[in-house]
C-alpha cells in the first residue's frame, strides 16, 4: 500500500485564504481509493490563514466566505509591479488506459478518439500502423498543428486495451481538464502515469543547491524507508543542475533549473516535477482536476514550502512566454558564439547583396529543433519572438 497524503486544502477569497489540515489522506491501493475531500462551509474552517497580507492563527479564519474547493488558487506574484505570474502548477505527462470494450460502446476510433478525450483540433494521430510501442502491437503518433510529435496512441495488446499518452507539450494544448475527467470515465479509463509541475519562475522558492542540502538531510523522507535521492551537477557550465527524489516506476520528484536546460544561462527559473505512476496502485482521476493537491501531498516539505498558484488552465499563457524567452536567450547565444563571427565576414563581404544571398543560400523555411512545440503554432511563435527580441517588424522571407 502506497500511502501519499493530502495535507491542506485551499479556499480562495478576495482577501484572504485558508488551510486546514484534512482529516486522511489518500490511499493507494489497486481496489480501493479513498479521496478525502473537505467542507465548504466556512465554519468549518479555521487555522492558519493570510489576511492583508499578514499571517494570523486564530479560529476567526471562518470569518472568510465560504466558497467551493477548486485548483484555481491565487497566482502568485514578485516584482515590482509588473503582474507577471510568478508561479504556475501544470500537467506535463498524462498516460491513459481504457479496455477496448470501452472506446468500441462509445464508437470510438483511433481518428476520433483525441477529439473525443480531449476536445481540441489542434491533436491529430497519424495512421495507426504495425509498429510496436509499449507492448502495443500498433501505434499510432499524435501530432500538433505544426506537425510536432506531442504523443502517442497503442492498441492491440496488454489485455485488449487502448494506450492515449500526452507529452507536456501536448498537454498544454488540452484547454478543459473537468472534461477529459468526465470523457474518460465514459471510456472507463484510468491514469497509468502523469507528471505535475510546479514552476518557479523567479527561483524564489527554491534554489537548487539548497534543494540538494534538503535531500542529503532527509527532508524528503516519510513515514517509510527515506527515498533515494541524488544530485546531477552541471559542474558550472550553467547547463542545469537536478536533484532526483525516489525511482521511476511508482513516485519520482525530479527538481531542476529549466531555464538553464532551455538554454538560458541566467535564468533563475526552477522547475519541481512529481511524476507518479500506477504501478500496484490506483492514481485518482482527480488528479487531473486537482493537481496542486496531490503535489502537495507527495512530500511533506512540499506542502510546507509551495505557494498557492494558478491552475493549468491560467498558466498556460505565461508558461509558453517563459519558455520562450529562455529559448530565445540560448538560441542568441548559440548564434553569437558559434556562427556571429562568419555570419558577421560574409555580411562585411558581400554589403547591400547580403540579404538576398543569405535568403537564396542560407536561410531555410523551418522551425529549429530547439523551438519545435514551443509557443504554439508558427504566427503565435513569431509573435512571441518579435516580442521577446523587442522587434515589431515582419520578416520579408
Amino acid at each position: 500500500m502506497i500511502r501519499r497524503g493530502l495535507p491542506e486544502a485551499y479556499v480562495p477569497h478576495s482577501s484572504c485564504y485558508m488551510r486546514r489540515a484534512l482529516s486522511s489522506s489518500i490511499v493507494f491501493t489497486p481496489a480501493h481509493v479513498d479521496v478525502a475531500l473537505p467542507p465548504v462551509e466556512a465554519s468549518a474552517w479555521s487555522g492558519t490563514f493570510v489576511l492583508d497580507g499578514s499571517i494570523h492563527i486564530d479560529p476567526q479564519a471562518a470569518l472568510c466566505a465560504a466558497g467551493p474547493v477548486s485548483n484555481t488558487g491565487l497566482t502568485g506574484h514578485l516584482g515590482e509591479g509588473k503582474g507577471e505570474s510568478a508561479f504556475a502548477v501544470s500537467i506535463d505527462y498524462l498516460t491513459l488506459v481504457f479496455p477496448d470494450d470501452g472506446a468500441k460502446d462509445q464508437g470510438q476510433a483511433t481518428r476520433t478518439i483525441l477529439s473525443f478525450l480531449f476536445g481540441t483540433s489542434r491533436l491529430m494521430a497519424t495512421e495507426l500502423r504495425s509498429k510496436s510501442w509499449q507492448f502495443y502491437r500498433l501505434s499510432s503518433f499524435i501530432h500538433d498543428e505544426e506537425g510536432n510529435t506531442v504523443g502517442r496512441i497503442g492498441r492491440g495488446g496488454n489485455g485488449d486495451t487502448w494506450c492515449v499518452s500526452l507529452s507536456g507539450a501536448g498537454c498544454r494544448l488540452v484547454s478543459d481538464w473537468a472534461r477529459v475527467v468526465g470523457q474518460a470515465a465514459a471510456l472507463r479509463a484510468h491514469i497509468s502515469r502523469i507528471d505535475v509541475a510546479f514552476d518557479d519562475y523567479a527561483g524564489a522558492v527554491f534554489d537548487i543547491r539548497g534543494v540538494d542540502a534538503m535531500a542529503r538531510s532527509g527532508a524528503f523522507a516519510g513515514n517509510g524507508q527515506p527515498p533515494r535521492t541524488r544530485f546531477i551537477d552541471d559542474h558550472g557550465s550553467n547547463t542545469g543542475c537536478t536533484v532526483y527524489v525516489g525511482g521511476k516506476g511508482r513516485k519520482e520528484l525530479c527538481i531542476y533549473e529549466k531555464g538553464k536546460q532551455l538554454g538560458d544561462p541566467e535564468s533563475p527559473w526552477v522547475r519541481v516535477e512529481l511524476r507518479l505512476w500506477s504501478r500496484n496502485c490506483v492514481i485518482p482521476m482527480e488528479a487531473i482536476t486537482f493537481p496542486e493537491r496531490f503535489l502537495r501531498g507527495a512530500y511533506k516539505v512540499l506542502d510546507e514550502r509551495l505557494p498557492i498558484v494558478a491552475s493549468p488552465e491560467a498558466a498556460r499563457p505565461e508558461y509558453t512566454r517563459r519558455e520562450v524567452d529562455a529559448t530565445v536567450q540560448g538560441a542568441k547565444r548559440f548564434l553569437k558564439q558559434q556562427c556571429g563571427p562568419l555570419l558577421h565576414l560574409l555580411w562585411a563581404a558581400l554589403g547591400p547583396g547580403a540579404e538576398d544571398w543569405f535568403k537564396e543560400n542560407v536561410f531555410r523555411n523551418t522551425v529549429p529543433a530547439r523551438f519545435k512545440g514551443k509557443g504554439g503554432d508558427r504566427e503565435s511563435l513569431l509573435t512571441l519572438l518579435r516580442e521577446e527580441m523587442g522587434y515589431a517588424f515582419v520578416a520579408p522571407f
